[in-house]
This record gives structure tokens, C-alpha cells and sequence, in this order.
């Protein structure tokens, strides 16, 4: 799936915080964009996804697939959400419902998002966490139960869990010890 973005900005008024960017990135090839912390980096993500906070605006333009996507309605956008863009934020917790045990989570992502039928969809959760090296202590705990390299992982495996085929990771690696990294990245 290809991801094309063109002249992307964001705007707050007539204030340009993130100033023209472009790329394309093919199936299969990611790509890393680097920037000190406050250059835009987030809101790139967010307006790719249509997800920018209230009172800033994107300008530019967005494909997937040769389709423009900036261009549809929100509910057109929230459409692609888990299924074919996803995101996972720089910080776990704004990915986790603070009131849902992980396994819960990934499992609702499963049903609700990749259509799944709620007997498998534990079963599914349960194996995505294990595939990251966390076992039913951590599928049972809520996020503030949870290390920020763990909360990491759970949100990693909620944001995959739909099979969406283009990631946008903010800092997917951080509070991830070595040995997680490579699970992740």
C-alpha cells in the first residue's frame, strides 16, 4: 500500500507550525522521519490521519493507494482508521483506556475494527501479546499497571491488531529495552 503525501503543512491561524513536506513511501519500506523534539514531527502523523487536535489545519495533499484521502469527510477518514492507516502514538497512554485491562483492548480491536467475532477475538489479543513477549500478568493489567515499555507493546499490538497495512509509529521503540526493540520496530 502505497502512501503518498505532497506539500503536507500544518497551520494554527495564519502561524505555519510545520512547514511543506513530501514523500512517498512504497509497500514494504519505511520510512524515518527525524527531527528535534517540538519540529512537527506528531502533527505529521495527526494530519495524515485526520486526527490534528481542534484549531490547527492541514493544507497539502494525502493518497493511499492513488486515492486521495485528505479530501474525504471525517467519517470517510475514520473509515481507514486500524484498517488500512493506523497510528501509534509517541506515548502509550494516549493509545490506552486507562479503564480497560490490555487483553480487552487488543481483543476490541480485533472485533470491532477487523470485523472478527468476539469468541476469537480474546484468543487473537492473547496471541499478539505473546508474540511481544507478554504474558497474562500484562494481559490482565490495566495501562497504570503497566511499565512504559509494556504499555508500549500493548498499544503496538492494539494499533496492529486490524491488520492496517500503513503504521505511522511515533517513536514506537521508546521505553523499549533492547531485547523488545526488534519486536516493535
Amino acid at each position: 500500500m502505497t502512501l503518498r503525501v505532497d506539500d503536507l503543512s500544518v497551520s494554527i491561524g495564519a502561524r505555519r507550525l510545520v512547514y511543506p513536506i513530501g514523500f512517498t513511501v512504497e509497500p514494504g519500506r519505511p520510512l524515518v522521519i527525524l527531527g528535534e523534539t517540538g519540529a512537527g514531527k506528531s502533527l505529521i502523523a495527526q494530519a495524515i490521519m485526520g486526527s490534528l487536535p481542534r484549531g490547527l489545519t492541514a493544507s497539502g495533499g494525502v493518497w493511499l493507494d492513488g486515492a486521495r484521502i485528505d479530501a474525504l469527510p471525517r467519517r470517510g477518514r475514520e473509515a481507514l482508521w486500524g484498517r488500512r492507516l493506523a497510528i501509534l502514538p509517541q506515548e502509550p497512554w494516549r493509545a490506552l483506556d486507562p479503564l480497560m485491562r490490555s487483553l480487552s483492548q487488543v481483543a476490541e480491536t480485533h472485533a470491532l475494527v477487523a470485523g472478527k467475532d468476539w469468541e476469537s477475538a480474546p484468543g487473537l489479543a492473547r496471541a499478539d501479546l505473546a508474540d511481544l513477549g507478554l504474558g497474562e500478568e500484562a494481559a490482565a493489567a490495566r495501562p497504570g499497571q503497566l511499565s512504559g515499555g509494556m504499555a508500549q507493546r500493548v498499544a503496538f499490538a492494539a494499533a496492529t491488531a486490524a491488520g492496517a497495512r500503513v503504521l505511522l509509529a511515533d517513536e514506537p521503540t521508546k521505553g523499549l529495552d533492547d531485547a523488545r526493540r526488534d519486536d516493535v520496530a
